[in-house]
């Protein structure tokens, strides 16, 4: 369904249809092959079949000795033994054993492999103390037979599937390519967080955030900052923009004197699909395409910057790696209060979230206004709290979104 978007006077968008937005206009990057320790964070372009049967052969699960399954004695003599990765085949005959480590290869079929605890060893003979009908062997093909899909195209690729991928010998697999962003940090009033501030400066907050965010993503922006100028703006721009997939630019995206991100973007040729939303933080969001290339600029403040790179970045950077997330929230229960107070728009509320008995559990947290850090400090989730909502008491259901990252 494609999302009518605001008239070109009056482009205020809600969240819902931001985020609606740039799952239509990001478009998935192309594929590479990349070696799999640079895998992880990707998303699979191709599905992965097992090259042989899984396990490849017979093998115990445990460390023991095997004796064939038909032979009730209770006494054995050991007459080998096989480690793991050894390859010993043999027909056991009846009264003999074969000591065999965990993972070891069956030397023959019909076998049962005798937990070690479960007998007793007197040099080359054994004594077998308790036994039952569990064989303790992971027989072949019982995980997945040779041909059969694994793993399904479009997933993102965590720990555990890049384990396998490594298992199945897909050293190469076929992902998405990470982006390339541009990010310019606009104002004459920042400078880097190693330097003391000067009266009417503050430290450089936003880059840190920025960068901080896309690391999560595997992504290593090229970060500029420039002064509150649009000559020097457009430089910055005109040198890097080229080889950019998405552009963020902090600061000047209000309406003031000094705002010049709108009319920069407008002179590089990009449509401006936004240029506010109804909600609270961000509110002068300017979401612009020129081609393949997006564009946002996010507001000044640092909280502000934090919803809008957990809200709407991240909704592009899904998009972009070919998984456009039907939505971002979650649900979950107040611990405490909430003084929503009716708020004339939505509001994006800085929380500390954490599983409790398979519930989500969220502790909103003070904070004063959008250039507010200090809840940054324990902050991992955002209630959404909706625009006229009053007063929401402890143990109410809301809805939230987790800026903890599990790529």
């Amino acid at each position: 369904n494609q999302m009518t978007l605001p008239a070109a006077n009056n482009r205020t968008a809600s969240s819902s249809e931001v985020l609606q937005l740039l799952r239509e206009i990001c478009l998935p990057l192309a594929v590479e092959r990349v070696a799999l320790p640079n895998a992880g964070g990707r998303v699979l372009c191709e599905p992965i079949c097992a090259p042989e049967d899984q396990p490849a052969f017979d093998r115990s699960s445990v460390d023991g000795f095997a004796v064939r399954r038909d032979d009730a004695a209770a006494r054995f003599r050991v007459v080998d033994e096989i480690r793991a990765g050894d390859w010993k085949p043999r027909q056991l005959q009846p009264g003999e054993a074969v000591r065999i480590a965990t993972g070891g290869a069956l030397p023959s079929d019909g076998l049962q492999v005798v937990m070690r605890e479960d007998a007793e060893r007197e040099g080359e003979f054994l004594s077998v103390l308790r036994r039952d009908d569990e064989r303790n062997i992971r027989f072949r093909g019982e995980d997945a037979r040779a041909g059969q899909v694994l793993i399904e195209p479009g997933i993102w690729l965590y720990p555990g599937t890049l384990g396998l991928l490594a298992s199945v010998g897909c050293a190469q697999p076929l992902v998405t390519r990470l982006p390339r962003v541009l990010h310019l940090a606009t104002g004459n009033e920042i400078v880097p967080p190693e330097e003391q501030p000067q009266r009417g400066q503050i430290r450089d907050s936003n880059s840190t955030l920025v960068r901080a965010f896309l690391e999560q993503w595997r992504i290593q922006p090229t970060q500029l900052r420039v002064p509150e100028d649009e000559a020097a703006a457009r430089t910055a721009l005109e040198s890097s923009a080229h080889e950019a997939d998405l552009i963020l630019i902090s600061g000047g995206a209000s309406v003031g004197e000094h705002d010049f991100t709108r009319h920069l973007l407008e002179q590089f040729g990009f449509t401006i699909h936004v240029s506010k939303t109804t909600a609270r933080s961000g509110k002068p969001l300017i979401v612009a395409q020129h081609g393949n290339t997006i564009a946002f600029g996010l507001p000044g403040n640092p909280l502000a910057h934090f919803v809008c790179l957990n809200l709407y970045v991240r909704a592009a950077l899904e998009a972009l790696a070919g998984r456009p997330g039907e939505s971002v929230f979650q649900t979950g229960v107040l611990m405490a209060a909430l003084p929503a107070d009716g708020n004339a728009r939505e509001m994006f509320w800085p929380a500390h979230w954490r599983l409790h008995d398979g519930v989500a559990t969220l502790t909103p947290l003070r904070w004063r206004s959008s250039g507010d850090l200090t809840s940054l400090a324990s902050a991992n989730a955002l209630i959404r709290v909706t625009a006229g909502a009053q007063r929401l008491e402890r143990s109410s259901w809301v809805e939230f979104v987790s800026t903890e990252m599990t790529l």
